[in-house]
């Protein structure tokens, strides 16, 4: 697997999490632990248009970067890992859990470690 896959992975996923979160909020929401409201729809939906926004920039890239590829993987890795350290506070603390936040935290975790490791290549 190198970089660029990563990059594709990545944003596949974020595509999976932001069409989830904008057109399935409530089961988005619910399965993450979080109590649904008005105001929780609106912000799930939110963050599905934002997850979005990071997929197409994930997926383009691989495509802008040309020799800074790498150097885009550090600040990709640093963004992961701090996805990581937030879901997995809130997951510690007892704010959220669930299928969507265990999920997350594993696929964050391993983004995280990819983009680490293949832009050190």
């Amino acid at each position: 697997m190198n970089l660029s896959l990563v990059f594709k992975a990545s944003a596949a996923v974020l595509f999976i999490n932001g069409l989830m979160a904008l057109f399935m909020t409530d089961s988005f929401m619910s399965m993450a632990g979080f109590e649904v409201t008005a105001d929780m729809h609106t912000l799930g939906q939110f963050m599905g248009v934002t997850f979005l926004i990071f997929g197409i920039i994930a997926w383009k890239t691989v495509d802008l970067a040309g020799d800074n590829l790498a150097a885009f993987g550090k600040v990709y890795a640093l963004a992961e890992f701090m996805w990581v350290c937030i879901i997995g506070y809130h997951v510690a603390t007892g704010v959220a859990g669930g299928a969507t936040a265990m999920g997350n935290l594993v696929i964050s975790t391993l983004f995280a470690v990819l983009f680490f490791l293949k832009s050190r290549e």
